[in-house]
């Protein structure tokens, strides 16, 4: 446990490294009065992921603050001030964004100006309607693509800048692609309890097997029938693993790691972060340090 303290120690201070120094780099983007295309995007992944793609072409702004999940948000007047300015709103898909599809069908639908909407999930596999893609690299590569081909669509002038500053960023997500699955391979133990259904695509597109999730429903607390059945799987499948999440109350995970002996680890879901380019790398490989520590030491 220790060791892992020290590499979830490790891996926020170098987030707050790389963030305090982007922040002292950069100005204030959004309100600039200038002729930069505005650009907003609903989560902090897609923020680090589109940041990467316009470099200093775009002005970029996050929907979300800092540490509100985008589950069940509810968007506030200046929420919907910032939409309307914003010439390309950038959201996720799979139906993670019902309160922004809610605002754009009922108040926005015949206003005479508003922002392309782009989605970024198209050639995504998904799985069962999960929105959580962008937990896997290879997902992140696609949505890159569809950023940049929107990006593109809005702003044909800086299509030389775009093109290549995508094409710079997915070899940096594929570099992490392979870094993740050279990990992976060897591991001999890959089935984990989580606490929400948000690691599919990780366990999917790299061998591992989400085996059983705490929470049924996002912020919804779980039935005590449904952690009896979760119980039940980690007892048949002899799960040794379960990972918590920052942010979320740790009581439940708690109390069956004690009653059945579990390892308990935090992983990141991204949902919320700070916003800056490097983010989603940084917040990536500390992820892959846990799951070393959880799986690949076993």
């Amino acid at each position: 446990m220790c060791l892992l303290l020290t590499a979830c120690l490790s891996a926020c201070q170098k987030t707050e490294y790389e963030f305090k120094k982007y922040e002292s780099s950069k100005k204030d983007e959004l309100p600039a009065r200038d002729d930069k295309l505005r650009v907003l995007t609903t989560i902090a992944p897609l923020y680090s992921l589109t940041k990467n793609v316009t470099g200093d072409a775009a002005h970029v702004e996050n929907l979300l603050p800092s540490g509100a999940g985008p589950h069940e948000y509810s968007l506030s007047p200046e929420d919907v001030m910032k939409i309307a300015q914003a010439r390309v709103l950038i959201k996720n898909g799979v139906g993670l964004e019902t309160w922004l599809d809610k605002l754009m069908a009922e108040q926005l639908a015949h206003a005479a100006e508003k922002p392309l909407i782009v989605d970024s999930s198209p050639a995504v596999e998904v799985i069962d309607n999960d929105p959580h893609i962008w937990l896997s690299p290879k997902n992140a590569v696609i949505q890159v693509k569809n950023i940049r081909d929107a990006l593109v669509r809005a702003d044909a002038g800086n299509k030389e800048v775009y093109t290549k500053n995508a094409d710079k960023y997915i070899k940096h997500l594929e570099a992490l692609d392979k870094e993740i699955s050279g990990e992976v391979g060897s591991w001999k133990k890959r089935e984990f309890v989580s606490f929400h259904s948000a690691f599919r695509y990780l366990a999917r597109d790299y061998g591992l097997k989400q085996a059983a999730v705490i929470q049924e429903f996002p912020e919804k607390e779980p039935t005590p029938k449904h952690i009896a059945d979760v119980i039940n799987t980690i007892r048949e499948k002899d799960i040794k693993v379960i990972f918590s999440e920052p942010r979320v109350s740790h009581k439940i995970v708690e109390a069956i790691a004690r009653d059945l002996r579990l390892n308990v680890y935090s992983l990141d879901t991204l949902e919320t972060g700070a916003l800056y380019p490097e983010w989603y790398e940084v917040r990536m490989r500390a992820n892959l340090e846990v799951l070393k520590m959880a799986l690949g030491q076993r």
